[in-house]
């Protein structure tokens, strides 16, 4: 299994809103390029958000970011990450399963 990893840090004020539309807008787009799972985390007392999809192991990172770069519905929703809910300090991590 390989998993996709984004940590970022979401304003206070925005991270109702952002939680919301993970779950009725993000989560769906993502089963659309092949997550099989996929889920959000807070780190407590912080604003620090976890987001970690997970495929199958024949998964190729680069050909994810193509297809969502040609779809213009996800481009589009890659961008409200920092444009309408203001994460700041993004970093991707991509995470293989060793055992």
């Amino acid at each position: 299994m390989k998993v996709l990893q984004w940590t970022m840090t979401i304003p206070e004020k925005r991270q109702e809103a952002f939680v919301a539309w993970f779950k009725e807008k993000a989560a769906p787009a993502f089963e659309k390029f092949g997550a099989i799972k996929h889920g959000l985390y807070k780190e407590k007392n912080k604003n620090v958000f976890i987001e970690r999809l997970s495929f199958v192991d024949c998964f190729e990172v680069k050909d994810f970011f193509a297809e969502v770069k040609a779809d213009p519905e996800a481009r589009k929703l890659s961008r409200m990450y920092e444009g309408d809910f203001g994460a700041r300090n993004v970093e991707l991590k991509i995470l293989e399963k060793v055992c």
